[in-house]
């Protein structure tokens, strides 16, 4: 496991990262397979060639487990991870204005051959937080599938890592690869 980059120039409402590092900061990049950048779309062009550099290089399948930004994905990004053997990645739908770059990412994702059915393609889909419901969090998660990518349910915590208990059933269906492939 890798981070090259750490903070995010978006405020969400609901994340800590921006709070912690609220710029975008590149670090120095290391060796690894599995990159959990919080937000690598976000930084330079050439810190983000770098870090494709040094994956062309791994041995192990890639991994992007932390946020890939829908809206900040452009072609010479799918260039990218074409070049190299990937696994999987995530990109992340938690407010409604993630769905549309979602559907774009999902294109140009699926038409590289990165898509849900390969499993390659990956969407973190934030649910259960305040006024959140059951149908609206389904709904959200199915618009994930038409978007070409296999929704990943994850459950809201608080400041301090409360969550309302009735939500972690629903989470762990909607967070299972397997589970969510019967849902279809």
């Amino acid at each position: 496991m890798v981070i090259t980059s750490r903070g995010c120039n978006n405020h969400c409402w609901f994340c800590s990262v921006w709070k912690r590092e609220p710029n975008i900061k590149e670090l120095e990049i290391k060796s690894g397979w599995i990159i959990q950048d919080d937000n690598l779309l976000g930084c330079s062009d050439q810190h983000i060639k770098a870090v494709f550099e040094m994956l062309k290089n791994q041995k192990n399948p890639i991994q992007f487990t932390g946020g890939i930004e829908a809206k900040l994905l452009k072609p010479w990004h799918i260039d990218l991870l074409q070049s190299i053997n990937l696994k999987q990645l995530f990109c992340a739908y938690d407010t409604p204005d993630d769905l549309e770059p979602l559907f774009q990412a999902g294109k140009l994702l699926s038409d590289a051959n990165i898509s849900f059915q390969n499993r390659k393609a990956r969407c973190y889909v934030l649910i259960g937080y305040p006024k959140d419901t059951f149908e609206n969090a389904e709904k959200r998660l199915r618009e994930t599938i038409e978007a070409g990518f296999m929704p990943m349910a994850m459950l809201y915590r608080d400041d301090i890592g409360n969550y309302d208990q009735k939500w972690k059933q629903f989470q762990r269906q909607w967070a299972n690869p397997f589970i969510v492939g019967t849902k279809l």
